[in-house]
């Protein structure tokens, strides 16, 4: 195998979103989906379903002979099947950093991210809105005691976790005002290891958000460029976006201070200040906070586990394992609505973090950054009935966070 650039000799792929498709044969294959869509025009290399085993040994540590010998496909279609990644931008390599650069010089010319996820109540303003309302209506008043200073809420799709942001949001009674929103999330697909953030905004069907620019100046004074590493995250992730539809509606575009939080129990690989820790970021904020003028509203956008086939389990999900999930999220809950970190910390230590919860990170901080004690408004898992297979299953919670 001469010749090859040495990326593609030693393949190591970017994180990707495989999307299930069938030909006319009803032979399913699987589209590898790039969430930041990095190439700008949505196309996706396809490759039969026994191609993901092999996918999971491009980790940058294996030659392609290596890949060869270990799982007996020909050199010439790992060849064929590194190059088509290359050029989508799936493989890290020159190809990549190329593709990044221009994807953030669109961003930067447009003075914000493009619509992604904030679309997902439609694309029409007025139909989302309405959308949106439809399903706070449906909601029942929490009826919270004490002074309510912010939610956590999932980032699942709206069809299965509709009513749950509902639950969450309805705690905003009719009129509560913000002048600055908080908006925590998680970093599913990017690379950065630290704290993400951007001093831009987010287009929507609604308009721009815009970044809360005094806020966002005052931790670019403590932090400088580090905060920005890694903005190129933003560009594919839906955690932050996915919120929009529903603070439009009930707040309106304010101002944002919006970050990607890394888990806090999982160290950095370097400790060198190239990007900033979670410790560092949730000080600060903190601080900038206590001093900045209006209400400030705080919202993580968290799910709770992933489990089933489609995260690595072997057993599909039934009506037990179904069961089984919610006792451990219910008891993990219970730990963090006591609102001692150090302790819901530990046991998720204790358990290997074996659902694989996913927004630690943002529900610690959210936790921090405003002292609040969380209160639970409603669990649920994605319905049975949407994933017949029984591949995956992920959880999710609305909670308050309340100052009594």
């Amino acid at each position: 195998m001469d010749q090859i650039p040495a990326h593609r000799d030693r393949p190591h792929v970017r994180q990707f979103s495989p999307i299930a498709v069938e030909n006319a044969e009803k032979q399913v294959f699987f589209a590898l989906r790039d969430p930041a869509n990095l190439r700008g025009d949505g196309n996706s290399p396809v490759v039969p379903a026994q191609v993901l085993p092999v996918l999971s040994l491009f980790r940058g540590e294996k030659t392609l002979e290596e890949i060869a010998q270990i799982t007996g496909a020909p050199p010439a279609f790992l060849i064929q099947l590194v190059t088509a990644l290359d050029e989508s931008g799936l493989l890290w390599g020159p190809t990549v950093d190329r593709l990044e650069r221009e994807a953030m010089d669109r961003v930067r010319a447009a003075g914000a991210f493009p619509p992604g996820a904030s679309d997902a109540a439609g694309s029409d303003a007025a139909q989302a809105t309405k959308a949106i309302r439809d399903l706070l209506a449906e909601a029942d008043d929490p009826e919270l005691e004490g002074e309510l200073l912010g939610i956590i809420a999932p980032h699942l799709d709206y069809g299965r976790g509709g009513k749950t942001y509902a639950a969450a949001y309805r705690a905003f009674a009719s009129g509560f005002k913000a002048d600055r929103i908080v908006l925590l999330g998680t970093n599913h697909f990017g690379a950065g290891d630290g704290v993400v953030m951007s001093r831009l905004g987010f287009q929507s069907p609604f308009g721009t958000f815009h970044a809360d620019g005094d806020v966002i100046k005052a931790l670019e004074r403590k932090f400088g460029e580090s905060l920005f590493k890694d903005e190129i995250d933003l560009l594919g992730e839906h955690s932050l976006q996915i919120h929009l539809p529903w603070i439009h509606t009930v707040f309106g575009t304010v101002p944002l201070v919006a970050a990607l939080i890394p888990n806090p129990l999982v160290p950095m690989l370097s400790d060198d200040g190239a990007r900033v820790s979670f410790d560092d970021f949730v000080s600060a904020l903190r601080t900038i906070l206590a001093s900045a003028p209006g209400k400030t509203v705080i919202i993580a956008s968290s799910d709770l586990s992933h489990v089933g086939p489609q995260f690595g389990d072997q057993t599909p999900i039934g009506a037990e394992i179904r069961k089984q999930v919610e006792q451990y999220d219910r008891s993990l809950l219970a730990v963090y609505l006591e609102g001692d970190l150090e302790v819901f910390h530990r046991k998720i230590v204790a358990d290997s973090n074996h659902q694989r919860w996913c927004s630690i990170g943002n529900m610690t901080a959210a936790k921090m950054i405003c002292d609040g004690l969380p209160e639970l408004l409603e669990y649920s898992q994605g319905p049975a009935n949407l994933d017949p297979a029984g591949s995956a299953l992920v959880s999710c919670a609305a909670m308050a966070l309340v100052r009594i």
